[in-house]
């Protein structure tokens, strides 16, 4: 496996940071930030209104990370892929995420509307990343493919739903994170098993190693 790839799935576990900044930065709201009610882009607001995000600085910061974090993963692990437009599709998908995420960060929702709202519609085909990605992957590796497609799915179906205004009990915001985050949990599972196979021994290494001794 190719270092580039190698270095694109270590790009990809820095998307970890979007989730790890999400409870420190709702934990200064007052009144309690709701993840069911709120959207993930309240906590990014740099204003006090509806919303006030006191720690609005690092949510941002994470969202410009996990941007560039995303982009760069898409183009270093390209060989990973099977060739073909189907994949190169999925990954220009997963790219077009990470640019809305860094449009999001440097413009919060209630300093720039327009610019976060283009971000923020990056992330629908981003969701369909992992769908794209899935069918292209061979069978040889049914798990990656079951996985990518059902969370691709998951994302998809729920962009839409989110767009429909449905809430189904969980809230505005629970919808959501069921739509966009099964792009990032995505990311960072295929980066462990990126970095698993990396540092798998291929066949024949050990009976290569038997030989050299």
């Amino acid at each position: 496996m190719s270092r580039a790839v190698r270095l694109g799935a270590a790009c990809w576990l820095l998307v970890a940071s979007y989730f790890a900044a999400q409870p420190v930065v709702a934990a200064a709201w007052s009144p309690p930030y709701s993840y069911a009610v709120n959207t993930i882009s309240d906590l990014g607001n740099a204003t006090c209104g509806a919303a006030c995000s006191p720690r609005h600085a690092l949510m941002n910061a994470a969202f410009v990370l996990t941007g560039l974090a995303s982009i760069a993963g898409a183009l270093l692990s390209r060989r990973y892929w099977p060739p073909g437009r189907l994949a190169t599709a999925g990954l220009i998908c997963v790219g077009l995420a990470g640019a809305g995420g860094i449009l999001v960060g440097l413009a919060p929702a209630d300093v720039n509307v327009p610019v976060h709202v283009a971000g923020a519609a990056l992330q629908f085909p981003g969701a369909v990343g992992p769908l794209l990605l899935g069918l292209a992957t061979v069978a040889t590796r049914p798990g990656e493919r079951a996985f990518s497609i059902a969370l691709g799915l998951l994302g998809t179906v729920c962009c839409l739903l989110f767009l429909t205004g449905a809430e189904f009990g969980i809230g505005r915001g629970g919808v959501e994170r069921l739509a966009f985050d099964p792009l990032s949990v995505w990311k960072l599972t295929m980066a462990v098993v990126i970095l698993a196979r990396a540092g798998a021994p291929g066949p024949g290494s050990t009976a290569s190693g038997h030989r050299r001794g």
